[in-house]
Order: structure tokens, then sequence, then C-alpha cells
């Protein structure tokens, strides 16, 4: 037998979100707003990881005594700890009243970890975080997170894109006269009269039901 309280659990859309204050992840927080506020019932955890070389003290353990590098360390740390879990509170704070319920957490250690174990903790149905899409060496470090958890994560992950962040080269722009009659006709029509007879590549195209937009067509 389930009771009423697991059923209601079961039906709440949950979103976790990674942040590090940068422009990307701030975008991708307002994102995970959005994702939250269209379902009915929908919670949204709101989680920033601090990195540290120093150990993370264990409540009640036992420690050696510290050198003098790793207490530095370690106050560096527990200052941070801190700094992230106020800034955390400011931003959301300066969100808008909404019937989303908001929980911030600070954790410490690896952020695809840190952020894949809290959504596991609370039954997330959507983890989002950002990614600025970056090449190389640069790829390698900030794209790693969100790469990361796409492989790893224990739930669906919306790795948001900035869309100041520059295509990829092999994306061709879009038509001119495609968007022109898009925005005349509320996205009724999605071509133009060119798209609508040729197109470039091989396009099967088909909407349902059939009466929206111009049917089912086939572009050579």
């Amino acid at each position: 037998m389930v009771d009423a309280t697991s059923s209601q659990l079961r039906t709440r859309y949950v979103v976790v979100v990674g942040i590090d204050f940068s422009e990307a992840s701030m975008q991708a927080l307002h994102e995970a707003q959005r994702a939250a506020q269209r379902a009915t019932d929908a919670e949204l955890h709101i989680v920033h990881v601090v990195t540290t070389s120093a150990p993370v003290p264990l409540l009640g353990a036992i420690a050696p005594e510290p050198s003098l590098g790793q207490w530095q360390a370690e106050k560096t740390y527990l200052a941070e700890f801190a700094e992230s879990g106020k800034t955390l509170r400011q931003v959301v704070e300066s969100f808008p009243k909404s019937a989303i319920r908001f929980s911030v957490h600070t954790r410490a250690g690896r952020a695809d970890r840190e952020i894949a174990q809290l959504a596991s903790d609370v039954g997330a149905d959507l983890i989002v975080v950002g990614t600025q899409g970056k090449k190389g060496l640069e790829r390698l470090f900030l794209g790693s997170v969100a790469e990361s958890l796409v492989r790893h994560a224990p739930c669906a992950v919306l790795a948001h894109r900035p869309r100041t962040v520059p295509p990829w080269e092999l994306i061709e722009k879009p038509c001119s006269d495609c968007l022109r009659v898009r925005e005349e006709t509320h996205r009724a029509k999605l071509w133009c009269q060119k798209h609508s007879e040729h197109h470039e590549r091989a396009h099967t195209y088909h909407e349902v039901p059939e009466s929206f937009g111009m049917g089912a067509q086939t572009f050579r």
C-alpha cells in the first residue's frame, strides 16, 4: 500500500541546477527556473560546489594535527564555503516570488560528482548545467562537468548553451527569408517559398495534424 505522501513526492517535478556564479551558470539557473515553472508542482535545488585541495572535515572525526599549509588551506576552504552559502541565498532572494519551492546547497568536492549525488539524494527528474562551448584545453576543463554529467547522472541532463556562443562552424546560418516567414505567420509556416519547393539537403517534412501549417512535404 502506497501512502498519499509518497504518491505526492513521485508526481513532483524536481530540478537540480549547478552554478559557479559565472554568466553561463546564471543563464543555466534561469533556464532551470523556466523548466520548473512549466510543471504544475515543482521544486528547484540550486547547488554550488566548492573545490579544495584540503581534506573536507568530517563531523565527529578525530583527525591528526594538521600542518601549517593544511591548516591555511582548510581555513580558506571554510571561508569560501561560508561565502558561497551567503551568495546562494542572495541569488534566491533576488528571484521574483513564485510557487516554486527553492532549496540551496553548498557542497565540497568534485563538481560533477556532487551535483550527481545531490540529484540522486533528492530524486531529481532533471539536472541543468551551463556550458560555454569552449574548445581545446578550455573545453577540457570548462566543459568537463557538463560532459561528465551527461554520461553519469542518474537522470536527464540539460546542458544549457548560451545563444551568444559562436555556432558550430559546420552549421550554416538559417535562411533570412525563412526567419521572416516564421515571424510573420507566428510559426504557422516554417519555410520560405524557395525552401518549400527545394532544399539543399534531402529533407522529409511531415506535420501532425496535417491541417497545421503546410502538411507533409518532401524537399529535394
